[in-house]
C-alpha cells in the first residue's frame, strides 16, 4: 500500500477471541523492512497498539497486547517518527 497522510482503515474479520497486538510502519526508503539503528531501535516511523514506543529496548508483546472478545474492537495506531 502506498504511503498516505489520510487515515487508513484495516479490518480483521472473524478473529477468534483472544489476545492480540498490532503494529505498522512506514517503509520510508522502500526496502521492504523496518530499518533500525545499531541498538535495534527503529529509525523509520512506526506505531504499536497501546501507543507503546521503543525507548531503551524493544517493546514486548505484553506491552502492546489487548483482548478481543466477540464484538468489534477498534484500535487506532498513530505512526510517529
Amino acid at each position: 500500500m502506498r504511503a498516505s497522510t489520510a487515515p487508513i482503515t484495516v479490518a480483521f474479520d472473524n478473529l477468534p477471541p483472544g489476545t492480540y497486538a498490532v503494529g505498522a510502519y512506514h517503509d520510508e526508503n522502500g526496502n521492504d523492512h523496518l530499518d533500525t539503528n545499531f541498538l535495534g531501535l527503529p529509525v523509520e516511523g512506526y506505531a504499536l497498539s497501546n501507543g507503546v514506543r521503543a525507548v531503551m529496548s524493544k517493546p514486548t508483546f505484553q506491552q502492546a497486547a489487548f483482548t478481543v472478545g466477540n464484538g468489534d474492537k477498534p484500535v487506532a495506531l498513530h505512526i510517529r517518527y
